[in-house]
């Protein structure tokens, strides 16, 4: 699977950038519809390293990832967002409960 790992600083506030992914995912779902969203959208939520791991091998996430990257950078700065791409191995269940 490749995966976007985005990273947030420490100087915001976790709960405002889950907030954001939010609303990421209210526009990923008004272009592809709620049913193939749910489908196709794989987050992992890593409270303790204050990350998303977003499954980005299929289109939905990867456009999930372009608007929460774009959103969380305007929202918190530049400096305060950090996106890696990677390859990992398939994520199995998905926890976090977020998305």
């Amino acid at each position: 699977m490749n995966a976007m790992y985005v990273t947030i600083a420490s100087s915001v506030p976790f709960k405002e950038a889950e907030d954001t992914l939010r609303l990421a995912r209210l526009g990923v779902e008004s272009i592809f519809g709620p049913e193939r969203t749910e489908f196709e959208v794989q987050v992992t939520i890593d409270h303790d390293a204050r990350r998303f791991i977003i499954d980005v091998s299929r289109q939905v996430g990867r456009t999930l990832a372009m608007v929460f990257v774009g959103y969380a950078r305007r929202e918190f700065g530049e400096g305060a967002v950090r996106m890696i791409r990677a390859d990992l191995p398939a994520m199995g269940n998905v926890t976090g409960g977020l998305v």
